[in-house]
Order: C-alpha cells, then structure tokens, then sequence
C-alpha cells in the first residue's frame, strides 16, 4: 500500500472535524443499562427485552439521533465533507463516487456513541470499497475528542482477521446505551474515559504487527491536539 504521510498541518485538518461532529453525550438522560442486563436480554424475545427497559423507566433512543459526519481527503491540504447521515448507516454509493472523485485514499467519519476506533464494519467497508486508511473521530467527554487513524501495511485481510479480539473487548464495557429503530432495539457501547484509554492499548497492540495506527487527543474548549 503507498503510505500517507501524517504532516502535523495534515492532523490538524483531520481533528478540526471533532469540533462539529455530532455526539449523544449532548442528549440529556441517556437510556443507559449495564452489561449484566445487555447479556440477560439478548436471550429473550425483542418484546419482553423492550418490556423489560420500559419497566425499569427507560426510554430507549431512536436511531435517528445517531448522526455521523462523512469526509474524504481530496489532497493534503483539502478535506471535502460529504454529507450527514442519520441512523448509524452511511449509503456505500457515496463512498464509491467520492472516492472516485477525489481519487481519495483516506475517508474519516465521526462515531455519535464515545467510540473512537473503527468498527468492524468500517474496515470491512474499507476493504470491500478500496481505500488504504480508515479514519474515525469521536467525542468522548464534554470537552475531549479522539482521533484514531489506521492504515494496513499490506492489506486489510490481516486486520479484519485480528478483529475478533478487539470486538470482544468492546463487548465488555460496562454500560451500553440503548437504541430502537422501527420496532428494534439494540445496544450500543458506552465506555468510560478509563475502559476507552484501556481499548486503545488494546487496538494498538492487536493490530500492531499489521497496521499503523494514529491517536490524536483533542481538546474541544481549547481547540488544541496532541498525538
């Protein structure tokens, strides 16, 4: 794969997009639950698991405040911002035009949830679609962001292979915040600034044989970064 050159005017552009990104840590009164009741109402009906949060007083979020911010780089110096979607889903149609477009190797999106490392679908999705680095930018607290860049030394196959690990991790944070959609109800990870500082040792460490991974912290009061 052709490397891409991290200049520091290159990060920068990069964490600036942290200061719009959209984040459910400005809604008020999140339906939060903790892993013991996640891991118990995965086991039932999806219509006792919605009794079941309902009962405890809990209005589960719909997917529709889940926004996420889309960009590509078009050089190092130009970063061209696709578009925002709703719902936790990004149409793969518009990766592929833009890509095109902008002959980019490098397209970055924000996470709505503190959740500053690609998803296994995001490196799947970066895979199946072509390009070499795989940015996403996250809110974590009320005034702190994260960066996470990843690039594959060879190809993306060895780092979706070493996922599972990373996924498991995920998976046991303590509390998951929860989402509907039409009838749906799903979890989604909520960490703390701890168990976050703790999966970013994990990431690196897993993929390190495998990929380069970038961390930028990012002050959102100060608008300053540090990597």
């Amino acid at each position: 794969m052709n490397s891409l050159k991290f200049s520091e005017s290159l990060i920068e552009l990069l964490a600036s997009t942290a200061f719009e990104a959209p984040s459910i840590l400005e809604i008020n009164n999140l339906p939060v639950v903790n892993n013991d009741i996640v891991k118990k109402l995965i086991e039932v009906y999806m219509d006792e698991a919605i009794d079941f949060i309902l009962s405890l007083g809990l209005k589960p979020l719909s997917t529709s405040f889940l926004a996420e911010d889309v960009y590509t780089l078009c050089n190092e110096n130009s970063l061209l911002f696709i578009g925002r979607f709703l719902g936790g889903l990004i149409p793969a149609a518009h990766i592929y035009r833009y890509r095109t477009l902008c002959k980019s190797n490098l397209f970055l999106h924000s996470h709505p949830i503190p959740m500053p490392i690609p998803s296994p679908e995001d490196v799947i999705s970066a895979a199946q679609i072509g390009y070499d680095v795989e940015c996403v930018v996250s809110r974590i607290s009320s005034f702190k962001a994260m960066l996470t860049c990843i690039e594959p030394l060879k190809d993306w196959d060895k780092v979706i292979a070493n996922y599972d690990t990373i996924a498991e991790k995920v998976l046991n944070v303590a509390r998951f915040v929860v989402v509907i959609n039409k009838g749906d109800m799903s979890f989604l990870p909520m960490p703390s600034i701890d168990e976050i500082s703790s999966l970013l040792l994990i990431y690196k460490k897993v993929l390190e044989r495998y990929a380069e991974v970038l961390y930028v912290d990012i002050d959102i009061n100060r608008k300053v970064f540090a990597y």
